[in-house]
């Protein structure tokens, strides 16, 4: 009887958390693309950024749109240091840790001219990435029981928010 006890008082007390983290320009909006930094490992706030993406934002399932990098190479400085990112030809993806490049922190990024494939050129003026997260916590188990009475709690911005939030 008591270990069913305790089994009921863990199941209402399970939480789930789901947490992403990614990066995000904090000085760029465009109507025409989206752009974001993916991390190797997205639910690790230390991993290192994996890649830069360039979405066109006309993009979506029925009918597909992609952006390419007009510059072979762009720039990244971060903590001091400045790096030069070589690119692929026709890509809308631009891959640092492939190439043995380790940034965990804040970054500008010189990323110059994108071609969407209906011709557009956009000029992208240097882009200061700042670490983001996305976190989403629930229990189904009292959702359920606040007849259907949703507890979700959802945050996203900034990893320096987030810890400002916390406190």
């Amino acid at each position: 009887m008591k270990s069913f006890l305790a089994l009921i008082i863990l199941i209402f007390l399970t939480a789930c958390i789901n947490t992403r983290y990614y990066y995000y320009p904090e000085n760029y909006k465009d109507n025409n693309i989206s752009v974001s930094g993916n991390l190797v490992e997205f639910n690790n706030q230390n991993s290192p950024l994996n890649d830069i993406w360039i979405l066109d934002l006309r993009d979506n399932y029925n009918e597909k749109h992609k952006a390419k990098i007009l510059s072979s190479t762009i720039k990244i400085n971060s903590n001091g240091k400045e790096y030069a990112i070589n690119t692929k030809p026709d890509s809308d993806h631009i891959y640092v840790y492939d190439q043995g490049i380790i940034i965990t922190g804040d970054f500008t990024a010189y990323i110059g001219k994108v071609q969407l494939d209906n011709g557009k050129i956009i000029d992208i003026p240097p882009l200061k990435f700042k670490k983001h997260i996305y976190v989403e916590k629930y229990n189904a188990v009292s959702d359920a029981l606040n007849k259907g009475a949703q507890t979700k709690e959802i945050f996203s911005g900034t990893v320096e928010d987030y810890k400002k939030q916390k406190k």
